[in-house]
């Protein structure tokens, strides 16, 4: 016996464990249908207590009332054993087969067109609901990184504005130093009309 190998009791209780499981949320998922048959019993038009509790249980899930892993396994084993749910409607359906042989055709084609209007009913709706989820996480991740590059932009306005106000008062005082500069002539340029008195050379 290899070391760690489950033993028949354990194989045995954990089948036990994962029975139990799937017996809970299949009453949990029964639960939401009867609370949307009993819905359906008191609304003053006449809806299908199974579609109510469908929607019931969409809501649930949207609102996270109702979380996925309460009822994920009933659900997968539901789907996996599909085909056993078609058995009663096939047989009901050869029960009343006579009432159906004169509407052969007409049966037929109501079931193809039933049966393309569903595929692309479902086709368009995947897409659509695709493309919403698409774009809401595409905002989603923009979201963040618009906060810290806005941020950076307006420190670097600030720092921007920050230096050319240094600048200007640099430079201010500097204009302001000499309003009146371009009107005075330089200490060594005689002014207009003055006499130069002439330098007495070495040899005199």
């Amino acid at each position: 016996m290899f070391v760690g190998a489950d033993t028949p009791k354990e194989r045995m209780q954990r089948s036990i464990k994962h029975g139990l499981l799937l017996l809970a949320q299949l009453c949990l998922i029964m639960g939401v249908y009867a609370a949307g048959c009993a819905i359906a019993s008191v609304l003053p038009i006449a809806l299908p207590g199974n579609i109510l509790g469908m929607v019931l249980l969409l809501v649930l899930l949207g609102t996270h009332i109702l979380k996925t892993k309460y009822i994920s396994d009933a659900c997968d084993y539901l789907i996996d054993n599909m085909s056993v749910f078609f058995i009663p409607a096939g047989v009901a359906i050869m029960g009343c087969f006579s009432m159906l042989e004169n509407s052969a055709a007409k049966f037929a084609f109501v079931c193809i067109a039933t049966t393309v209007i569903v595929f692309l009913a479902t086709s368009y709706t995947v897409l659509l609901v695709s493309w919403i989820m698409a774009k809401l996480g595409k905002d989603t991740a923009l979201a963040p990184a618009v906060g810290p590059k806005g941020s950076d932009d307006s420190a670097a306005d600030g720092d921007a504005t920050a230096d050319a106000s240094r600048k200007h008062a640099e430079v201010q005082p500097k204009h302001h130093a000499h309003p009146h500069a371009h009107t005075h002539t330089h200490p060594h340029t005689p002014a207009s009309g003055s006499i130069i008195a002439p330098v007495p050379s070495k040899e005199a």
